[in-house]
């Protein structure tokens, strides 16, 4: 399998060399020559760790499938649970349970990935991760790269947009080889720097002369959007395993999203096989993606809210670019939309392009997210955090015939403040919070995230958007 640029397809590089560089030295994401095509039931009885080296070796053909599957049964063996995914049914949707890894967010199951790829595509090359994070990616991130050998990490999240128990995830983190900044912005102008110090020749240039590649741990990596593929694929078969539908029958999915990633590879499982009616994309009042589904309008000229769902305070989807090149398939099409992008800050397809996809969208309020948390666990005893709330929101107002599948994003732990307002709850700082949670609902907090109040605070210190380059530069020499 080879890869090349969404935004120039003679740009092309093989799997180790994609996910080692991230982003494409145009601006561009790397995408695969084709979406390889499987058939779901040939892998009926396989544990999660044996499908994800089937489907990464499909992607990732660089690496053999014992190596695959040796780092699939490293990268999931700490997940809680008999498999790393849990589900609960709520009448006809189930919710997929993506939080049982070590930091209690989807992301795991990419970042825990993610360093046996980048260590085995690095060949002995140093690289230097460059991460902006809404709260999530960071702390996945930094606990999968920690004291990995010749790599280090920057992570940098908006400071004043997320939330206590995702803070101190990242102010605590151990490893020598972690920094971690909060930045006086939101998480577009992170993830805006970040973009621009990798176009940034004179930097990555310098950072070459000291023996440094920069690359990324967010979902604009290839190595780890693919990963993603497989719990959907796996969530599907295990549909069909809990006689909730027949092998065949297309399910919806619902997911919140904030970058497009995660709702991208449900799109990637369905182009593999997998059958799907509707994918429900569940924004929060910064639905900028909302719009753009319905309207065929891409604006991100708009006002930045924050949300009791941070995660999803975002006003540019970076895998919007690999969306758009999926459904407009040129990649000269793909570079005039982005260049619009930055110049103009909107674009505009064809609605008929959209509904093709099968794609719609909807938004919720902190209030009606809240709400639905409230009234999830008033009918089923079942505790949501402000995400999965949001995509259950979402896939109420859909009104599904399909079964759907909710993927629920990230532990109510992460979000206590959210949570405790929702039912109710009130505690006497955030231990305490934890505490009553747990007595009112029966729902135990994760030790990971319980134990973060026992650590002390490694990284504290805020910068502007302009010192991101500058810190960057740690370690180089002239």
């Amino acid at each position: 399998m080879q890869f090349f640029s969404t935004r120039d397809k003679t740009r092309v590089v093989t799997a180790k060399e994609a996910i080692f560089r991230g982003p494409a030295d145009d601006g561009g994401l790397f995408v695969a020559d084709r979406i390889p095509k499987i058939d779901l039931n040939q892998y009926m009885d396989y544990s999660y760790e044996a499908l994800a080296a089937e489907v990464l070796h499909l992607f990732f053909d660089d690496f053999s499938k014992n190596d695959l599957l040796d780092w699939a049964r490293k990268a999931y063996g700490s997940f809680s649970g008999e498999e790393p995914v849990g589900y609960f049914d709520l009448d006809t949707i189930t919710v997929a349970e993506l939080f049982h890894g070590p930091t209690a967010a989807f992301k795991d199951f990419a970042l825990q990935m993610l360093p046996y790829l980048m260590a085995a595509s690095a060949e002995g090359r140093k690289v230097r991760i460059l991460t902006a994070t809404s709260g999530d990616t960071g702390k996945a991130a930094l606990a999968g790269f920690q004291d990995v050998e010749n790599t280090d990490i920057f992570v940098f999240y908006p400071a004043h947009g997320v939330s206590t128990m995702q803070r101190r995830q990242m102010s605590t983190q151990r490893g020598s080889n972690v920094y971690v900044y909060g930045i006086e912005g939101n998480f577009d102008d992170a993830q805006r720097t970040v973009k621009e110090i990798f176009r940034d020749d004179d930097l990555r240039e310098a950072s070459r002369r000291s023996g440094i590649e920069f690359s990324s741990a967010n979902s604009i990596n290839i190595g780890r959007l693919v990963p993603q593929v497989v719990y959907y694929l796996y969530s599907y078969l295990a549909l069909v395993r809990r006689n909730t539908i027949a092998m065949g029958d297309a399910i919806d999915i619902c997911v919140p999203t904030g970058n497009f990633g995660n709702i991208l590879a449900a799109m990637y499982a369905k182009e593999m096989g997998m059958p799907v009616g509707r994918f429900i994309c569940a924004s929060n009042k910064n639905h900028v993606l909302t719009d753009f589904i319905t309207t065929g309008v891409y604006d991100k000229n708009r006002d930045f809210y924050k949300t009791t769902s941070p995660s999803m305070d975002i006003l540019v989807a970076s895998n919007i670019e690999r969306y758009l090149h999926l459904v407009l398939k040129k990649d000269y099409k793909v570079r005039e939309k982005m260049e619009s992008l930055n110049a103009t800050g909107r674009f505009e397809i064809p609605m008929d392009v959209i509904n093709r996809s099968k794609l719609v969208g909807y938004w919720s309020t902190d209030a009606e997210g809240e709400a639905r948390i409230r009234e999830v666990f008033d009918r089923f005893g079942y505790v949501m955090d402000p995400h999965t709330a949001v995509a259950y929101d979402g896939a109420k107002k859909h009104g599904s015939a399909n079964h759907v599948l909710v993927m629920a994003t990230a532990s109510p732990y992460k979000f206590p403040d959210t949570v405790a307002d929702a039912l109710g709850i009130e505690g006497e700082g955030d231990v305490d919070l934890l505490k009553k949670i747990e007595d009112a609902t029966g729902v135990s907090c994760p030790r990971p995230l319980r134990s973060v109040f026992d650590l002390p605070e490694r990284f504290n210190k805020s910068i502007t958007v302009e010192e991101m380059k500058e810190v960057v530069k740690e370690g180089f020499h002239d």
